[in-house]
């Protein structure tokens, strides 16, 4: 059997040790920085390295919005290395990365195995979507200016240094898409400041301005992972148009000429705090909040790893078979059939096979003989359906 990496028992405590994932969430998240400093330069080797992104360019094909590049003076545009049809010139991107250019992999758990796996085992912990960006900086050069990100990150130092500095929050938890304004955005005078080496993390609140830079004389590869946050907002958002699939007076328009400057709105505002009233009381929490569990739950990534080959091989009665790590799976009753909610989408059987789901979704191991089906072939059937949509795995 193939060990497990390091990570994987807990993949948040392993960002961030020594602190612990309580103190994390009880005033570090969403609220301030953290770096966590370490002399363990292969930490996150086993995830990343340069010779695994040289292999990756030399052998795929990406787009110009899976890669792209990044200098921040003088500026580099996607021109720079793309042809014009948009394609990815591998030969420029080469040159300019030379030329003192970072590069960047966008979202390349979406190509790689292990970064899949280890964002899906954050998504786990958060309930929340994790994408993997892959930076690649030159000796002496810096990708970015200061900004700030609309969304949390996680920095995983691979190999190399940067110099990381934080400013202020000129925006307390940004929405999606409010990005950095350099003309209004103007860092402050007081910054903080640390050298991130390899094995080194930081974990990053969405708003917080910061800049990072090469630091010392060999390339600096890192890995930012991403956090796309569901926020109250969103939740409200979602109530009120449930409501209001529910009530008409929701949907009438607003008064003819509302936007007139003699326009008096004294009737307007009579009616938009009855409606705020009306949304109080009727608002369904419960329903809403159970829309968005199982929403995220389908939305997450299917895993069907192994599943080739349980499906080229013979199952017997005595073999066993177990709900993968990680793995959210909702059984529900719906319309005289059995719905499974898991990653990927929605998954339907029979009503009969209501305990044997069971059985087969707690999480325990068993043994394809104690799903109590009318025969084996009907257990062994359940068993191959459920591990073609990446919920069971071998339990050897």
């Amino acid at each position: 059997m193939v060990a497990e990496p390091e990570w994987f028992e807990d993949p948040l405590a392993y960002l961030i040790a020594p602190t612990s994932t309580e103190e994390f969430f009880a005033s570090i998240f969403e609220r301030s920085d953290l770096a966590c400093l370490r002399e363990a330069p292969e930490r996150f080797s086993a995830l990343l390295s340069v010779r695994k992104l040289d292999s990756l360019l030399a052998s795929k094909e990406f787009s110009s919005t899976s890669l792209s590049m990044a200098r921040s003076e003088p500026p580099i545009s996607r021109s720079f290395y793309t042809f014009k049809n948009g394609a990815i010139d591998k030969g420029a991107v080469l040159n300019h990365y030379q030329s003192g250019a970072t590069l960047i992999f966008n979202q390349l758990h979406q190509n790689d195995a292990e970064l899949a796996r280890f964002c899906r085992a954050l998504e786990s912990i958060f309930s929340l979507r994790v994408q993997a960006n892959v930076y690649l900086t030159p000796p002496e050069s810096q990708g970015f200016g200061t900004h700030y990100d609309d969304h949390d990150v996680f920095i995983l130092q691979i190999s190399g240094s940067k110099r990381w500095r934080f400013f202020q929050k000129p925006i307390e938890n940004p929405y999606k898409g409010e990005k950095f304004q350099h003309a209004l955005h103007k860092p402050s005078s007081e910054s903080r400041e640390c050298i991130l080496s390899a094995g080194g993390s930081i974990y990053i609140p969405r708003g917080l301005m910061h800049e990072a830079e090469n630091y010392g004389d060999q390339p600096s590869l890192h890995i930012t992972v991403g956090l796309l946050s569901k926020t109250w907002a969103d939740l409200m958002l979602e109530a009120m148009s449930e409501v209001a699939l529910r009530n008409s007076e929701f949907r009438k328009s607003l008064p003819p000429g509302f936007t007139r400057k003699d326009f008096q709105t004294d009737d307007a505002e009579k009616i938009f705090r009855e409606l705020a009233a009306k949304f109080k009381n009727e608002a369904d929490f419960t329903k809403v909040f159970e829309l968005f569990r199982n929403n995220f739950v389908r939305s997450t990534s299917i895993d069907i790893s192994g599943g080739l080959a349980i499906a080229s091989s013979k199952i017997r009665a005595t073999d066993k078979f177990i709900l993968k790590p990680r793995t959210p799976a909702t059984i529900r009753t719906q319309d005289e059939e059995i719905v499974v909610v898991c990653p990927g989408g929605d998954v339907h059987f029979d009503v009969a096979l209501h305990d044997c789901l069971k059985i087969a979704l707690s999480g325990n191991s068993f043994s394809v003989s104690e799903l109590k089906t009318e025969n084996t072939t009907g257990a062994i059937q359940l068993v191959r359906k459920l591990v073609s949509f990446g919920l069971l795995k071998a339990d050897n």
